[in-house]
């Protein structure tokens, strides 16, 4: 069994293409969304987009226990049609032991400290591939190879609707080892379209033109309390009809 890390904050998705838009609400986080193509389709016949995410975070001393993603109601995500590749599998035996066609987006990569809570946190870039591993689930497989290290973990997302909630194990995703908490600086992710199929899929376009998205991160003491319990930061993305 490999060794698991879990860095505070995956599932997330790094878009290229048609339609960039950040935005910050305070200055504890910030995201941006990017959808390609842009172009909705219908509710009887949605089309399928790329979507992409990128979420920072300024306040790097925190750790995050949590990350909760949630698109506009046009938006609907799900990895039915894909092939899965179960929880335990991906998190023992790693990628190779995953079927073909179970990996729904590129390998990203997620930037963390560690040690935030001691005098010299080191800079850590993990990086995350998506698979489904269920028609209503993605795993988040991470990796990271430095200085001799080399850890892997799986962080595990469950779709709802047009909501995608990753969470945060403590053990060893916020501390690694016990009592050495890890910060979260950011993360990208990207669920593509292949082969036809897609996690994403856009259902209509509001007469603004516009589609929101919201992105919650939960911290949790590390040992002290959070300055700030959770942070929402939203953008607005372009559509067209």
């Amino acid at each position: 069994m490999r060794k698991s890390f879990l860095v505070a904050g995956t599932a997330a998705l790094a878009l290229a293409s048609t339609g960039v838009a950040i935005a910050q609400d305070q200055p504890t986080t910030s995201v941006s969304v990017t959808l390609s193509p842009n172009k909705a389709g219908t509710t009887k016949k949605p089309r399928a987009t790329k979507i992409a995410l990128k979420v920072t975070n300024n306040a790097t001393s925190q750790t995050a226990s949590q990350l909760k993603f949630v698109g506009p109601k046009q938006i609907t995500f799900s990895t039915k049609g894909f092939k899965t590749c179960s929880v335990n599998t991906l998190g023992n035996q790693g990628p190779t032991a995953c079927p073909k066609g179970s990996q729904v987006g590129p390998t990203k990569i997620a930037n963390a400290l560690a040690g935030v809570s001691g005098t010299a946190p080191a800079k850590a870039a993990f990086e995350v591939t998506p698979f489904a591993t269920g028609s209503k689930s993605i795993g988040f497989f991470l990796e990271l190879n430095k200085g001799g290290i080399h850890v892997t973990g799986v962080a595990t997302g469950t779709i709802s609707g047009h909501t995608l909630t990753v969470k945060i194990p403590e053990n060893p995703a916020q501390q690694l080892p016990k009592g050495t908490y890890n910060g979260l600086v950011d993360l990208t992710a990207e669920l593509w379209v292949k082969g036809g199929k897609s996690v994403a899929k856009l259902s209509g376009c509001p007469s603004s033109k516009k589609l929101t998205f919201k992105s919650t991160v939960t911290f949790v003491p590390n040992p002290k309390p959070a300055a700030v319990p959770s942070h929402t930061a939203t953008t607005t993305v372009s559509c067209r009809k």
